[in-house]
């Protein structure tokens, strides 16, 4: 007689922020899912909504984990709390998502039918549409390409395919525990934007497996879409910019040994921030916005220096 092949225990985090209505409908669609979630955490960023009342409502719900952060940090700062304790608390696997994503209800079984395709799987992410069907433009998978034909990397067996992948954005994304115990957790100080990205490359250059796994389908809810290209960004996004330029110079930072080649890059980075703001079609002023917020960026990266914190 055969026996039935162990589950793995997955874990949820949703990182939220005054987003009441789309949280509603990202829970109710965690709870849909035909694969089991054992526990969720809901990271509220200080929200101001009524989304505390709202989770404080839950906890008579015993797959439901509340945890309120006493002032809003940031994105980054969610997800590494939420990772920390969803894995501290006892997972194989932790699935991570904004509260503005919707998964299909497979969305979770799709992914989990990647973790065959590799021995040392770090992580799997989903297909991220926009709500007319569409690509979202800001979560698209930097996928591995093979040098010699210059072709995609597919991986197929009995149960899926994937694309092999280097980094993709936190809008769902499947981690491997072993593999967050071992390279550390997500840097919080980033605030927002390119924590995702440094935090799935440096699983990759760890020497895990990511995959794309185009079967699992999530809505990113977004009110419009579009991805951080500065020269289309919404005005209102450029105070975001600001941690665009930080971040991704440090990460550039850390995987450079010399420092003159370093300060030379930054220099070059700042130059084409400038160049793509000039291509705006909108007024100076508004190209102001996304030029001080770049400048203040480049300039603080030369001392920010955070720390990678590892689980106990």
């Amino acid at each position: 007689m055969n026996t039935p092949e162990k589950l793995p225990i997955i874990n949820c985090v949703v990182v939220t922020y005054n987003r009441l209505c789309l949280l509603q409908e990202n829970i109710l669609a965690l709870k849909q899912q035909t694969f089991p979630l054992h526990k969720i955490f809901i990271i509220n960023n200080c929200s101001t909504d009524g989304t505390h009342e709202f989770l404080d409502s839950l906890s008579n719900d015993s797959q439901m984990e509340i945890i309120h952060l006493p002032e809003n940090k940031g994105g980054a700062w969610g997800f590494y709390e939420g990772i920390k304790q969803a894995v501290l608390a006892g997972c194989d696997y932790v699935w991570i998502m904004d509260d503005d994503t919707i998964p299909t209800k497979n969305a979770l079984e799709e992914l989990t039918k990647g973790l065959s395709l590799s021995d040392r799987i770090g992580f799997v992410c989903s297909k991220v549409i926009w709500t007319d069907g569409s690509l979202h433009k800001m979560n698209g998978p930097n996928l591995v390409v093979d040098h010699t034909t210059q072709e995609t990397i597919l991986k197929s067996n009995m149960q899926t395919s994937g694309m092999a992948c280097e980094s993709c954005s936190f809008v769902s994304v499947l981690f491997n525990s072993k593999a967050v115990r071992e390279v550390g957790l997500p840097i919080k100080e980033f605030f927002i934007w390119a924590d995702d990205l440094e935090y799935t490359s440096r699983i990759h250059l760890h020497r895990y497996d990511g995959f794309y796994i185009e079967r699992s389908v999530v809505v990113h809810k977004t009110a419009v879409n579009y991805g951080p290209k500065i020269q289309t960004a919404p005005v209102e996004t450029a105070w975001k910019f600001y941690y665009h330029a930080r971040n991704m110079s440090y990460i550039n930072r850390s995987r450079k040994k010399n420092t003159l080649i370093y300060y030379i890059s930054l220099l070059n980075r700042y130059r084409i921030y400038l160049h793509r703001i000039n291509k705006r079609t909108d007024s100076k002023e508004n190209k102001k916005k996304f030029k001080d917020a770049v400048k203040r960026g480049c300039k603080d990266a030369i001392s920010f220096k955070p720390s990678i914190e590892y689980l106990p």
